[in-house]
């Protein structure tokens, strides 16, 4: 065991890629069709990349350098989450300085750079190999930058600019390439339409049931909307709206409606968050190719504050996940990190029960919008990887692929709901190499 040990600590260290197989695995993985496939072996080249996924009948390679024997425990894809405050979640990590006065200095470069590696292994451990990082700054895009110089990113990090400015000082003309063999790339902008429906931000068609004066607030017109859109648009950035409300739903709509008459080809324009759609709108969701990003943790406070704030006459397009992909929109899941704890398995548990932690409410809430347990899972992979033009890279075990996996301790697809949220992440890796290994402590939770 400690010779095993030894062989990772120096397959971490090096900054060399060498051929890698992982052999005598359970391994799990999404096709294009959204059916599972199984193997038990896979060959990594050099370059980070999978060679081979191998059955038990397929001869396996004589001459590579590293051979790691699963012991039949299950492989399956890194996750992705879709919506992460990447460098808030690290500073959040940080011990808090106790100053002299109210005033708090901004963190120092070197303080940045340990807030990334602390939030890089808090998700690790969580399985996740890959985000969305929403509202990047060009402070975070340079400690990106800096942890890539350093063949120091673990993490895949694919940023939204947190506005146009960002968005022309990290980009200029237009996305950025992948650097650092696909760590890091700026996709597009974030655009912030209202707020929540637990603030009662959230911009309604109807009064909110529990406040009859407000319907919320759209920070932004329709008009004011679709001029930063094409700001982005006319550069081929991709643009993701945050809209939670079924009235900022059918504003940026409207938008991609006519913007999709100036700027052709494949946008997937993307919401995020969706709390409350007006069911007229899920077709021209699905029209669009739109790429809708939620946060599946079904607690009983997030069933709570949508029966009290939309009243049960307006909640059949409240978190509607299969609505949506039945519509043919893609539908790609989030933590919302550091606003909430990025439990993956969890939120999967709740995407094909519809209940909590405590089985509540029998039958599931909503339940006709239930995902299958493969609907929930491509909603973390091979979905999520779509909606950040990010297929082909990221998000199955196949040949091509980068290397990014994940060692579980059961399996997610034959686990129970109770099994599944409590699934022990035991190794992740990342172009074909380890970066997270469980100790046996509990992982930090927040």
């Amino acid at each position: 065991m400690r010779a095993i040990a030894a062989a990772f600590l120096l397959l971490i260290a090096s900054p060399a890629q060498a051929d890698v197989l992982i052999d005598n695995v359970n391994g799990l993985t999404l096709d294009g069709e959204g059916r599972v496939r199984h193997f038990n072996g896979v060959l990594v080249g050099d370059d980070g990349r999978i060679e081979q996924v191998l059955d038990r009948r397929d001869k396996r390679p004589g001459n590579v350098d590293y051979r790691f024997d699963g012991k039949g425990r299950v492989l399956m894809p890194g996750l992705i989450d879709s919506h992460v405050r990447l460098m808030k979640l690290g500073l959040s990590l940080l011990p808090r300085k106790q100053g002299a006065t109210p005033d708090i200095p901004p963190p120092r470069p070197e303080d940045r750079d340990v807030a990334l590696a602390k939030a890089e292994q808090l998700l690790l451990a969580r399985g996740i190999t890959a985000v969305a990082d929403m509202g990047t700054t060009i402070e975070d895009w340079q400690t990106y930058r800096r942890a890539g110089d350093l063949g120091r990113l673990n993490l895949r990090i694919v940023a939204f600019a947190a506005d146009p400015e960002a968005m022309a000082l990290i980009g200029g003309p237009g996305p950025t390439p992948w650097l650092y063999d696909d760590r890091l790339r700026l996709n597009g902008l974030l655009l912030t339409l209202d707020g929540s429906l637990e603030t009662r931000g959230a911009a309604l068609k109807a009064p909110y049931t529990d406040d009859p004066a407000s319907t919320g607030r759209a920070e932004l017109s329709e008009t004011q909307l679709k001029n930063l859109m094409s700001r982005g648009a006319i550069d081929n950035f991709q643009v993701a709206v945050s809209a939670s409300g079924d009235a900022a739903v059918t504003t940026t709509l409207n938008a991609i409606e006519e913007l999709s008459e100036t700027y052709k080809g494949d946008r997937r324009w993307r919401i995020e968050g969706a709390e409350i759609v007006d069911p007229a709108d899920l077709a021209r969701l699905g029209q669009y190719g739109v790429a809708v990003s939620m946060q599946p943790q079904l607690g009983a406070a997030d069933r709570t504050v949508a029966e009290a704030r939309l009243g049960p006459q307006r909640l059949a397009g409240a978190q509607a996940w299969k609505s949506l992909t039945d519509a043919g929109a893609v539908l790609a899941f989030g933590s919302a990190v550091p606003d909430r704890t990025p439990e993956p398995f969890a939120a999967m548990a709740a995407a094909y029960t519809r209940q909590d932690a405590d089985g509540q409410p029998f039958g599931g809430w909503q339940p006709q919008e239930r995902l299958t347990r493969e609907a929930a899972l491509a909603a973390f992979t091979t979905a999520a990887a779509h909606a950040l033009f990010a297929d082909g890279r990221l998000g199955q075990i196949t040949r091509g692929e980068r290397a990014d996996f994940v060692l579980v301790d059961r399996d997610p697809m034959l686990a129970t709901p109770a099994e599944l949220r409590a699934i022990r992440v035991l190794q992740t890796w990342v172009g074909g190499k380890l970066v997270y290994e469980a100790t046996g402590e509990p992982v930090e939770s927040r």
